[in-house]
């Protein structure tokens, strides 16, 4: 009997091109940015979600079996172990999401920030406890204003320029905005012991 080969990853640039010619895949809205965002909140989030159930949400209930689908599955779970090693390492501060960018540059951290709070919003009595002891805002609300740039657009019509600016800016606080979530749950599992 021959040993299996395993397959290789696609590249990112391909996996973005493979999702997207997925049609149910696609219709929910995955792509690279998307999936970044997924595994970030994965990797900083308050509990270890079984790889099985995480890689159902974006690959739906049947993962694939062709060998493009199989490299697709591999460059999922090669991206999130580099998103977990990356904020361990150094504190995260190597890390960085990935944005999507219109042809002139401009950053769009919609689909990234979606895909955070998809993680979230899927697996919310984990994420309970930090609403509950109302530390959701201040860690979340760089995350949050991206994810819904419409609503915010609505909220600060009328608004000095400036303000509208600084909001538009948000993205930038992403990454301090994961690594203080990934120190809170840290914080939360391993509380320092009262010395006595």
């Amino acid at each position: 009997m021959s040993r299996r080969r395993r397959v290789g990853a696609l590249a990112l640039d391909d996996l973005d091109d493979w999702l997207a010619a997925q049609p149910d895949i696609a219709r929910r809205n995955w792509s690279v940015s998307a999936i970044d965002g997924f595994c970030a909140a994965l990797a900083a989030g308050p509990e270890r979600i079984s790889t099985e159930a995480w890689l159902r949400v974006i690959f739906g209930p049947g993962l694939p079996t062709t060998p493009k689908g199989l490299g697709a599955v591999q460059a999922v779970l090669d991206h999130h172990h580099a998103i977990d090693h990356r904020l361990r390492l150094d504190d995260g501060s190597r890390w960085r999401p990935i944005y999507m960018r219109t042809d002139d540059g401009t950053v769009l951290a919609q689909p990234w920030a979606a895909g955070f709070m998809f993680a979230v919003k899927r697996w919310p009595e984990a994420w309970r406890p930090m609403f509950e002891r109302g530390h959701s805002q201040k860690l979340l609300l760089p995350i949050i204003t991206c994810e819904a740039p419409d609503q915010v657009d609505a909220l600060l019509a009328g608004k000095p320029r400036a303000i509208r600016e600084l909001i538009a800016q948000a993205y930038h606080h992403i990454p301090d905005a994961v690594r203080a979530i990934r120190e809170y749950w840290i914080q939360d599992r391993y509380p320092p012991k009262a010395k006595g």
